[in-house]
């Protein structure tokens, strides 16, 4: 057996080249075959994923290092039937949180070698312009500006470097609070239709956490097909932000000033163009473009 190992060594301000100098030896040390992918450069993924699909043989098997942009890359790459390992290399590290896997790589990599497969479902996503798989959530205005505004700042760098990533995204929120503007969506999904006329943050979600534990959505999980939808309307700066205290702790929900929806399949169409991020990557849907979200089954091992 190979472990054809698809690795971001820059994952998690280079997290990921830490667990590969942990991960590398202890494969050596046991008489364990490997060869190794490395990215260089986001983008990298599909073309390193073709490579070993194409030499790997049945008994070998493929191993994912990095954080959630990269197993998120990796997944829209691979066929919908192929099994993979994952070890969680990353600075949220949201995926691995919601099936509980180990964040230690030795500890990760021995549950792989048991060779169990675990179903989970992510969203399959679609619009005009863009489409493919979603892992963790898709947000539409609030969380994708500041999802936008984290991953260009100097200070996501600085706190992940000294193990404090999370609270980038908390300090980049805070400034962008103040900068957002509301927004007018319908969504429909197979029992309702919602239109938002006055929409601040708007998240889909597979699992319960966003932005490196935050439990966006508390009961979500990806062992079933269920999406959930949050929305929160745009309110005065003041009282969004006495709700802070509650998101973090994952009990905000209990505020029936938030809206939470749950279906299988949803389409949502907003009246004017809005950022849109996808597993922390980020893109924009123009007015009256309708993004589909449907889920579909996949299988890790662990």
């Amino acid at each position: 057996m190979i472990y054809y190992i698809l690795a971001n060594p820059n994952a998690g301000s280079r997290k990921g080249e830490r667990s590969l100098k942990l991960l590398l030896p202890y494969l050596e040390e046991n008489g364990l075959s490997y060869k190794l992918f490395a990215t260089e450069r986001t983008g990298q993924e599909a073309s390193f994923i073709q490579q070993i699909l194409e030499e790997k043989k049945p008994e070998d098997q493929l191993l994912i290092l990095g954080g959630d942009g990269t197993i998120s890359l990796a997944l829209n790459a691979l066929p919908a039937d192929f099994s993979f390992g994952y070890i969680p290399s990353g600075s949220g590290n949201d995926f691995a949180r919601s099936l509980g896997l180990s964040l230690d790589p030795i500890q990760a990599f021995k549950n792989i070698r048991h060779n169990q497969a675990k179903n989970f479902y992510v969203m399959r996503y679609k619009s005009q312009s863009f489409s493919g798989y979603a892992l963790n959530n898709v947000g539409i205005g609030l969380d994708a500006a500041i999802v936008k505004a984290t991953n260009g700042s100097r200070v996501k760098k600085l706190l992940n470097s000294i193990k404090l990533g999370r609270l980038s995204y908390l300090m980049t929120a805070l400034h962008v609070l103040f900068s957002k503007k509301s927004f007018c969506i319908s969504i429909y999904n197979l029992k309702d239709t919602f239109k938002f006329d006055n929409a601040f943050l708007l998240t889909f979600t597979k699992h319960p956490y966003f932005g490196g534990g935050v439990k966006i959505a508390p009961e979500a999980s990806n062992l079933n097909q269920e999406i959930h939808l949050i929305e929160l309307d745009k309110y005065s700066m003041p009282k969004i932000s006495s709700l802070i205290p509650s998101v973090l702790q994952g009990r905000h929900l209990e505020n029936d000033i938030f809206h939470h929806s749950v279906s299988t399949a949803v389409s949502v169409t907003p009246q004017s163009t809005q950022p849109v991020q996808i597993d922390g990557e980020t893109f924009e849907i123009q007015a009256n473009d309708t993004l589909t979200l449907t889920s579909e089954r996949r299988s890790i091992i662990c």
